[in-house]
């Protein structure tokens, strides 16, 4: 079973994220989830299992990386898969285990039921909604925009009328069929569509982001390419008849 290796863990993606907004000419406004979001992404070992894991371990890594812990303690799989059961037990959404049959030691899929009865679990207040029927990509745009938009810093703003906003909104749990995301932000382009920006646990986190990006570095057309890795375009969303997402409600 996978453990906590941060080696598949990338730090101060959201400020990268936030440097590409501001260097592509083409977006219009754009809302990021907290700076203090970490990346996971899955393990080659896992194939096409886990997901729904990596995206939890990122919910829960961004709620203790903003109580300013030294250092971030990811919880293993098996520690998840325990919790989850533990929560079951304890007769949050028990209907999960009758319908896995359980999950501890398997690579059993997991989606939005057992996170949202893992944070609950844990005393970590979040609300769960879905979207359906063929206008369900753009409820789940809507749903994102009023998101984010509630709450980011004005300081961290971009020049002219182009503007990205860095927010204290925590990333949202994403649940497409048969695959689970974490939503860090949205944005809107000059042509008027729009896309979410999220942390896929299926694909690796390119190495240019690990580390500061430099407009004098890289040409326009690597940025441009790199923001692209991070969006959910219009056209990807509409492929689906289905949302589920669980938002973290935080307190003060």
């Amino acid at each position: 079973m996978s453990t906590p290796d941060t080696a598949n863990a990338a730090y101060n993606v959201i400020p990268n994220l936030l440097f590409l907004l501001r260097h592509t000419d083409d977006v219009a406004a754009a809302y990021l989830c907290t700076a203090s979001a970490i990346q996971i992404s899955k393990t080659l070992e896992e194939g096409a299992h886990f997901c729904g894991y990596r995206n939890v371990q990122m919910i829960l890594a961004a709620q203790e990386h903003e109580t300013g812990a030294a250092n971030i303690k990811i919880p293993t799989i098996s520690d998840l898969q325990i919790k989850i059961e533990d929560a079951w037990k304890a007769g949050i959404n028990p209907h999960g285990m009758a319908q896995t049959g359980g999950i501890r030691g398997t690579r059993k899929h997991i989606g939005t039921s057992e996170a949202e009865a893992l944070l609950l679990s844990l005393g970590i207040p979040c609300t769960g909604s879905a979207f359906h029927g063929k206008h369900a990509w753009q409820q789940l745009l809507d749903y994102t925009e009023a998101y984010f938009s509630t709450s980011f810093d004005p300081s961290v703003k971009m020049s002219g009328s182009q503007e990205a906003h860095l927010t204290n909104k925590s990333p949202i749990f994403l649940q497409r069929p048969s695959h689970s995301l974490t939503i860090v932000g949205m944005i809107r382009f000059r042509s008027g569509k729009r896309g979410i920006l999220t942390f896929d646990p299926a694909w690796q986190t390119p190495s240019l982001m690990r580390k500061p990006l430099s407009a004098s570095q890289h040409r326009a057309w690597k940025l441009k390419w790199l923001l692209k890795q991070y969006t959910k375009s219009e056209r990807y969303l509409k492929r689906y008849p289905a949302f589920e997402t669980l938002i973290i409600e935080r307190q003060g």
